[in-house]
């Protein structure tokens, strides 16, 4: 009787040998990658700013196309924002649980359709962000 060939039996251990060395030295076995300076939470020491972080918000989402001017709301500037449209002011310095621009982004709104219109919805860090610049004073900086 012929015995087997076991020449494909050497690649295997080679490659079993050399995962067992390199393995216990890996310290990233797939953790997820750290977020790029300033894109992660907002601490509640930290001010957010409406040029660097709320406005690139509402650029991204697509708010100032659609609220650019047209259908009694602008969302360009944050005086635009405090002074509103049809259904009263979008922010309420200070208080981002009331204001229309929060309130709109969650389901169900007080009015209207959710936010973006036919979009998806906002992620819940993205919301927390304008909330909290809008927590802070809703200020101009």
């Amino acid at each position: 009787m012929k015995r087997p060939s076991c020449s494909w039996m050497v690649p295997v251990i080679v490659v079993a040998v050399a995962m067992t060395a390199v393995l216990p030295g890996c310290t990233d076995l797939g953790s997820e990658p750290d977020p790029p300076a300033g894109s992660g939470p907002v601490t509640p020491q930290g001010s957010v700013s409406f040029q660097a972080r709320v406005l690139p918000i509402l650029t991204q989402y697509g708010c100032t196309g659609c609220h650019g001017g047209s259908g009694g709301l602008s969302v360009g500037t944050v005086a635009q924002l405090l002074a509103g449209g049809n259904h009263g002011p979008a922010v309420v310095a200070g208080n981002g649980a009331n204001s229309n621009l929060i309130k709109k982004l969650g389901t169900p709104p007080p009015f209207g359709s959710r936010m973006p219109l036919n979009g998806s919805a906002l992620p819940a860090d993205t919301i927390a962000v304008l909330r909290t610049w809008i927590d802070q004073g809703a200020l101009n900086n």
